[in-house]
């Protein structure tokens, strides 16, 4: 049913007899142009992205993507040399090698720091194999279209079941770990230390200021956009909203904060977060926000 060979030979995968070679691959047949432009239809196909299909075949993705928008530009992944050869001239033929081209490479190879849309259809384990490569080279925000098979314990954000199983992937920016920030709240500079954790675009993590810890609440990530509440008590100014909206970009978020102390308006400053090797939310606490201060009742 699926498409290419990616590596070794066929008779490795249909006698499952283990070699110290790459062992998955798909043979080649040919795409449904139906299927594939609602793939597209599903990417939204804005100007100026770049398909790449990893395992391109005959072509049809890219060079379908550069018919649907004149300034949409396509790159086909294909091991063997004979398609690639076949799929330029189509795009010459067609007057799309200007902006569609095809390289004899491995799937595993592949290039995708410009890509914004990556479409695949694959057997199952080879998209899986991919999935760790795709997270590592393609930019936040990137969409991840297949059709037929998911890609496993990564959730699709988007699938369309009106007919063939069509899935969308958003490539989510790199949370996990350690983040500090500082604000200037009500005339107050109050420091913030967090610590979250990620499976793919799902998120949660905690904070502290001062002595007191919280839970980061509704965590979205969609892409590098970020979102997240914190209810935490300030001191000198008591439990304190902060709305969270930011934008990340490698060891940085910059975004704004709505944050409302009680009795006050709410107020909107600038956010800037930087990643830190270790957060202070695990230092030393201590117990003096425990003890009976001079003038409380005993």
């Amino acid at each position: 049913m699926l498409r290419r060979v990616l590596l070794v030979t066929l008779l490795a995968i249909v006698t499952e007899v283990p070699t110290p070679s790459q062992e998955r691959f798909s043979f080649f047949a040919a795409s449904s142009p139906e299927v594939v432009e609602r793939m597209l239809k599903m990417a939204r196909l804005r100007d100026d992205d770049v398909v790449v299909d990893l395992g391109s075949g005959n072509g049809l993705i890219p060079l379908t993507a550069a018919r649907m928008n004149p300034r949409v530009r396509g790159l086909g992944i294909e091991i063997d040399p004979n398609l690639v050869a076949e799929s330029n001239q189509r795009a010459k033929t067609e007057g799309l090698a200007d902006r569609v081209h095809f390289e004899h490479r491995n799937a595993f190879d592949a290039d995708l720091r410009d890509a914004t849309v990556v479409t695949m259809w694959l057997f199952p384990e080879l998209m899986r194999l991919l999935r760790p490569i795709i997270l590592e080279r393609a930019a936040p925000g990137t969409r991840v279209l297949t059709n037929s098979w998911d890609l496993g314990s990564w959730k699709p954000d988007e699938v369309d079941l009106n007919g063939t199983s069509i899935y969308m992937w958003i490539v989510p920016a790199r949370v996990a770990g350690a983040w500090e920030w500082e604000l200037s709240v009500a005339g107050k500079q109050f420091r913030y230390s967090s610590f979250v954790e990620q499976h793919f675009q799902t998120a949660e993590g905690v904070a502290r200021t001062g002595d007191r810890r919280e839970v980061l609440e509704s965590m979205t990530l969609r892409g590098a956009d970020i979102t997240f509440g914190l209810k935490i008590t300030l001191d000198g100014l008591g439990l304190t909203r902060h709305e969270f909206t930011g934008k990340v970009d490698n060891d940085h978020i910059v975004g704004t904060v709505k944050v409302t102390p009680p009795g006050q308006s709410e107020m909107t400053i600038p956010w800037r977060a930087r990643r830190s090797e270790r957060s202070d939310y695990f230092g030393r606490t201590g117990t003096a926000m425990f003890q009976k201060q001079p003038d409380q009742e005993p």
